[in-house]
Formats: C-alpha cells, sequence, structure tokens
C-alpha cells in the first residue's frame, strides 16, 4: 500500500494524459456539459450582477425576465452531476473477485483537489501582488485549504461525492432495480418531496448545496443510464418535462410574489422553488438531461471530436476561475452588470448573452493554457 500511494501521482498524471485517447466521449453529453457551464455562468451573472432584484418589492419588465431566466438555468447544477452519474457507473455488473486499488479510487479525487487548489492559490496570490487583497491570515487560509473552508462550494460536495463514488459503484452493481427504485424513492421523499410541500424550512435543508444531494443526483444518473424512463421516450416529451417543470417554478414564485404584495405574508417562501433540491428543478432537469440522450432507433451517438472533447473537458476550470472569491464580484463589475440591469429587456438579454460568452471563453482559454502547460512541464518530467 505504501508503494502504490509513493507511486500515486505518477499513475495519476500517466493515466490521465492517456485517457483523452482511450476515452470514448459522447458528443450530445460533452455538449450538455458545455450547456450546462454556460446556464451557471448566466446564473452567476443574474444573481452577483444584480439583474435578480428583491422579489419583495414591485419588479420592472427587466426583474421579472430576470427570474423566468434563472428559473430555466436553475437545472445546470443538477444536470452537470447527473452526467457524472451517467458515466461513472457501467452498464454491466464488475465482478465480485475484483478489487479495487488505492490509485484508481483516489486519481479522480486528487486530479480535481490538484485543479482546485492550482486556482484557488495562483488567482489568489495574483490578488495580492497586484494589490487588490490585502493580506490576512483568514484569506490565506481559504487559498491554501479551498475544500475545508468551502472556497467553492462545488468543488467541496463534489470531490466528497468523488471519494464516495467507489461505495456507490459496488452496491449500484449488486441491486436489482426494485431494490434501487426504493432507495432513489426514499431519499426523493426526504431530500426533495419533504422540502416541496411542507410549509417551513426544514433544518437540514440545504438547497441542494451539499454531497447528500450530489450522491442522489450521482445515483440518478446512474440509473438513467442503465433502465432509462419509460414515459420519456423520446425527446420531445424530454424538453416538455423540462419546460413545463421550470415553468412551475417560475409560476410558484410570480404567484407568492403577488400574494407577498397584497397581504405581506410567505416573505421567506417567495423565491423557495429556487433551490436544486426542490422537486420541480429535479425533474426538470432530468427532462433537460434526457433531451440529450441518443435514440436507440438512430444509433450510438457520435463520439466528440478533439476541440469539442477539449472545450469541455475545460468547463470546470471555468467554474473555478469565475468563482474565485476574489473573482466572482468583481468581473460583473467589468462588465458593467448593474447598469443594465436597470436598462429596456432587450438591452438586458443582449448584455447577458455578450457576457456569459466572454467570461466563458475566456475563462475556457485560461484553463485550456493552464493543461496544455501541466502536459508539458509536468506530465513529460513524470514520464
Amino acid at each position: 500500500m505504501v508503494k502504490e500511494l509513493v507511486e500515486l501521482p505518477k499513475l495519476l498524471f500517466i493515466c490521465r494524459r492517456r485517457s483523452a485517447d482511450m476515452k470514448k466521449r459522447e458528443k450530445n453529453y460533452e455538449i450538455l456539459r458545455i450547456l450546462a457551464m454556460q446556464m451557471i455562468v448566466c446564473l452567476h451573472y443574474l444573481s452577483k450582477g444584480g439583474a435578480l432584484a428583491a422579489p419583495t418589492g414591485k419588479l420592472t419588465a427587466t426583474g421579472y425576465t430576470a427570474w423566468f431566466i434563472e428559473a430555466f438555468c436553475l437545472v445546470a447544477v443538477n444536470v452537470y452531476v447527473l452526467i457524472s452519474g451517467y458515466f461513472g457507473i457501467g452498464e454491466e455488473a464488475a465482478p465480485d473477485t475484483k478489487q479495487i486499488k488505492i490509485t484508481k479510487v483516489l486519481k479522480r479525487t486528487i486530479h480535481i483537489f490538484i485543479q482546485v487548489w492550482f486556482y484557488s492559490v495562483v488567482i489568489g496570490i495574483l490578488f495580492m501582488v497586484i494589490g487588490l487583497q490585502e493580506f490576512d491570515i483568514y484569506t490565506v487560509f481559504m487559498y491554501v485549504f479551498p475544500v475545508s473552508t468551502e472556497h467553492y462550494w462545488f468543488a467541496t460536495a463534489y470531490l466528497l461525492l468523488t471519494l464516495l463514488m467507489p461505495f456507490l459503484n459496488a452496491g449500484f452493481d449488486r441491486m436489482e432495480k426494485k431494490s434501487i427504485q426504493g432507495i432513489l424513492g426514499c431519499m426523493l421523499l426526504v431530500f426533495s418531496v419533504a422540502k416541496t410541500v411542507l410549509p417551513m424550512h426544514l433544518p437540514w435543508d440545504h438547497k441542494g448545496y451539499d454531497a447528500f444531494w450530489f450522491v442522489f443526483l450521482y445515483l440518478t444518473g446512474a440509473y438513467l443510464r442503465r433502465y432509462g424512463v419509460r414515459l420519456i421516450t423520446n425527446r420531445v416529451r424530454a424538453v416538455l418535462l423540462y419546460v413545463v417543470n421550470t415553468l412551475i417554478i417560475y409560476a410558484s414564485f410570480l404567484i407568492l410574489h403577488a400574494l407577498y404584495l397584497r397581504t405581506g405574508m410567505l416573505e421567506d417562501f417567495i423565491s423557495y422553488g429556487y433551490s436544486y433540491n426542490f422537486l420541480f428543478c429535479y425533474l426538470a432537469a432530468i427532462g433537460l438531461f434526457l433531451a440529450f440522450q441518443s435514440n436507440p432507433k438512430e444509433g450510438m451517438p457520435a463520439t466528440c471530436g478533439p476541440v469539442l472533447q477539449t472545450i469541455s473537458g475545460a468547463t470546470f476550470g471555468v467554474y473555478l476561475i469565475h468563482e474565485h472569491v476574489n473573482l466572482r464580484y468583481l468581473w460583473p463589475t467589468w462588465f458593467r452588470c448593474a447598469e443594465f440591469a436597470e436598462a429596456s429587456v432587450p438591452a438586458f438579454l443582449l448584455h447577458m448573452v455578450v457576457t456569459v460568452a466572454s467570461v466563458y471563453f475566456v475563462c475556457t482559454g485560461i484553463e485550456i493554457v493552464r493543461n496544455k502547460c501541466m502536459s508539458c512541464f509536468v506530465f513529460r518530467k513524470m514520464e
């Protein structure tokens, strides 16, 4: 075991470099991964750019539009984790005698941690050097310990998920369909249905910002890969599932907002539906996910080309860059997002599209350069 731990970094880097050639990635889901990250950037544009006006006040046409777009983009995080579950668990059960080595168990976790740590520290040091961030011990701890301090909440939850993946995979492979359905049903009741129907804030509810919800999404993605959904047999039904449930989220906002303006009641519940673990958000995410699923009658999906694979592989880097603690509220000021939040609907929409596209592609370029540098200076030395 000691030898394996010593060899782990070398195995990690070599396997990662060769995986791009060995692993066939489906074009449709790589496109969905890119779309999901663009939607996440859009969510941050709306929330951190000041476009989401306080739901307790009177909203302008632009304000209503912003909350409408927020509802349609809300599924992005759920979709991202569903993809991990879909590809994380194979269709065939692993042999009972197969032993999983620690190098394989920790490879994904260590790779993600290195990426998170790199951006947390490097961007933090850069801001201190140019004088945009004063030195203080708490900030330094946030840079150096990004997982423990939840510098990036998504990265923390996802890293915990990667540590549980071997157990989830082994258990899923050895359970029958009815048992899996029972477990998923119970988890859905506890983590989603309860918070959706009960008119109160539950003490354990973190709105989907936690590893427990990610575990449920991961298992859902695995279930969709192996069994699918009988009622969703084509893309039209999948898109309808996505659109209808998204509209329900927005409609709940409109109703509660109007009710509050009339009575002053239910202030804390106006935007309650805008949670990742809200039942209709979960169903909408499944709809969007299945809309990108290949039709068996059309044959197997084509593997993605090198350009698409490179762009898709940079999506997590996009998140780590634009959501860094020193950048998450800075780039909206660079693009003057707050000013356009008060503009007309067409001007607001045009600015949002240009800003989201600019942030996404700039961050993608930075991540691609980082990958190339790691390949040239680290991988070559490791080999």
